[in-house]
């Protein structure tokens, strides 16, 4: 479930960085140390519900708002994040909420696209 935390670390990075706060100040508001929060931000540590209810309530932000992954944009992927699992959870995410023709549509756009590629050894 690394992903899950990559995902909600980056989520409060993105609402922090939103609403102009610092990491320190993020941790104050929450009653947080500060390196716990960046070490959530960085996905490296798991976060309590408890936790993540403090940080949503010091972001002042509704907690629909906040597990709406869909707000994160293009910023998802990093040069850093290049598990494979992590990249496919977010094409996951991406796809989710479409409809089973898009999927489908989408699906074969890739594979022409893949055609297109040379075989990978790697995979």
């Amino acid at each position: 479930m690394d992903t899950v935390r990559k995902l909600i670390g980056k989520k409060i990075r993105a609402v922090r960085k939103e609403k102009g706060l610092t990491q320190v100040e993020l941790a104050e508001k929450a009653e947080l140390m500060y390196q716990y929060v960046g070490a959530v931000e960085r996905g490296t540590r798991n976060i309590s519900l408890d936790s993540l209810e403090r940080i949503i309530s010091a972001l002042d932000v509704d907690i629909e708002h906040f597990l709406n992954l869909k707000n994160l944009g293009n910023n998802l992927i990093s040069e850093e994040e290049t598990s494979k699992g992590y990249i496919l959870t977010l094409h996951n995410y991406l796809l989710k909420p479409r409809s089973v023709q898009e999927i489908k549509t989408i699906h074969k756009i890739t594979e022409d696209i893949l055609k297109l590629l040379p075989p990978n050894k790697h995979a």
